[in-house]
């Protein structure tokens, strides 16, 4: 490990030192030594299953402990149904449940060690449905490929860039015909740049249903994301604000497939 490496490694320590306290820290580190190649950690009365080498514990932390995904500006009302986009290993969907625990569940995850993953995490809980499968703005055969990044950074493309497998992609039309949905109420997207083709077309039947979105861009390695995505919310009206690198989208006017 060279010098930049280690310096980067130790203001990591340092910040999830800071950012948790030092005595949840502490026991966080020791179940991570103790146990084999995947480990335990609990955090809020709930076991977390986590692997060690992996993105894993980042994820934990931005969406378990830190609450990426708490929407705290607004109340969007009763929330009965939620699809999470580029679920990973289900720390998001965990944390929906907590919040809403009334509300069905249904996650979409591409890369098949994640989706493994995952599906230990929400094991107990007969609400969340998960798919090993990508979602798209059509029916394809789709490469997933490592970028480099991390188990949170798998990516989906038509062509075989670098690919470590293959998987079938689904259509949001499609999740409302399986699971009966007449309303998303919240609509989770962080599939890496793969929102550019879901916003670009085929939309239009599945997006006056969906109540708020919380997404992810990722302009910064796909141009024409942010481009597509307002695109298409361009003509309903509503209030944006944002947290991290996520923007939140809550439309004002009443949910057109409930209304009618």
């Amino acid at each position: 490990m060279n010098g930049t490496a280690i310096k980067k490694k130790l203001n990591s320590v340092l910040w999830y030192g800071y950012k948790l306290g030092p005595i949840r820290y502490l026991s966080f580190t020791m179940a991570m030594l103790m146990q084999g190649s995947e480990y335990k950690l609990k955090f809020k009365d709930r076991y977390y299953h986590l692997r060690k080498r992996s993105t894993d514990f980042k994820v934990f932390c931005e969406v378990a402990v830190f609450e990426l995904y708490k929407i705290r500006k607004i109340d969007i009302g009763p929330v009965k149904t939620i699809v999470d986009l580029g679920s990973n290993i289900g720390m998001s969907a965990l944390f929906f449940n907590r919040k809403y625990p009334d509300a069905r569940i249904v996650c979409v995850e591409p890369e098949k060690s994640n989706y493994s993953e995952m599906l230990k995490n929400v094991a107990d809980y007969s609400n969340i449905h998960c798919l090993n499968t990508a979602i798209w703005h059509t029916n394809k055969n789709l490469a997933v490929y490592d970028c480099g990044h991390g188990e949170y950074g798998f990516r989906v493309t038509e062509e075989d860039q670098q690919a470590i497998g293959n998987v079938a992609s689904v259509t949001i039309d499609d999740i409302i015909a399986k699971y009966n949905l007449q309303t998303i109420d919240i609509l989770k997207v962080d599939i890496e740049g793969a929102e550019k083709e879901l916003f670009s077309c085929n939309y239009e039947n599945w997006l006056p249903r969906v109540r708020c979105i919380i997404i992810e861009l990722h302009d910064s390695f796909r141009p024409g994301c942010a481009s597509s995505f307002f695109k298409a919310i361009a003509g309903r009206d509503y209030t944006l604000f944002s947290k991290g690198d996520n923007i939140t989208v809550i439309f004002n006017e009443p949910n057109k497939a409930h209304a009618a």
